[in-house]
């Protein structure tokens, strides 16, 4: 019965050593690279700037078309779920569908691959001509070899294909936006 109990108060204590944390190289502003990505339409440029502090995610969309700019930020947590006011997503100018004022999206966000990926999923509801709505939305931001390189795949429920996004970093002293 010793045993027994000294092996789950071991394990008690090895799960939170083990639970995948954010690889560092996540952080910083990532440029879309516009050749190798899914169309950007209503958007002519983008970054992601991600910031990651214990639990929390934050995920800054700078998007840009012609003079216009547009920053929205989502905040997730990879310990627990959030609620967000008006979840931004990337499509949402090219389909000019919004969410209903007052509305909340439920969001779950975890580290898999070792930290290496952030899963986020979301069911975000919004207007349509026929009424309201509801739009699942799972991605995934997958952290390429080296650091250097940020993979963006997003599943829409209204959509037959994913969305693909690249990124490359930018350096920290690189100042310049979309």
């Amino acid at each position: 019965m010793k045993a027994f109990l000294f092996k789950f108060l071991m394990l008690g204590l090895l799960v939170p050593v083990t639970a995948a944390v954010a690889n560092p190289d996540f952080n910083g502003r990532w440029r879309l690279d516009v050749e190798r990505s899914s169309a950007l339409d209503g958007w002519t440029a983008m970054d992601l700037v991600l910031t990651v502090d214990g639990s929390k995610v934050s995920i800054e969309h700078d998007m840009r078309w012609r003079t216009s700019r547009v920053v929205e930020t989502n905040v997730v947590d990879t310990k627990e779920r959030v609620e967000i006011s008006n979840f931004f997503r990337i499509d949402q100018r090219h389909m000019a569908v919004y969410a209903p004022k007052k509305s909340v999206s439920p969001v779950r966000a975890r580290w898999l691959d070792k930290g290496k990926t952030l899963k986020v999923e979301t069911t975000v509801p919004v207007e349509v001509s026929q009424g309201n709505a509801k739009i699942r939305i799972y991605c995934e931001y997958r952290l390429g070899v080296g650091g250097e390189m940020l993979t963006l795949l997003e599943l829409h429920s209204t959509r037959n294909n994913p969305l693909v996004y690249r990124f490359r970093k930018l350096s920290s002293d690189d100042t310049s936006r979309p």
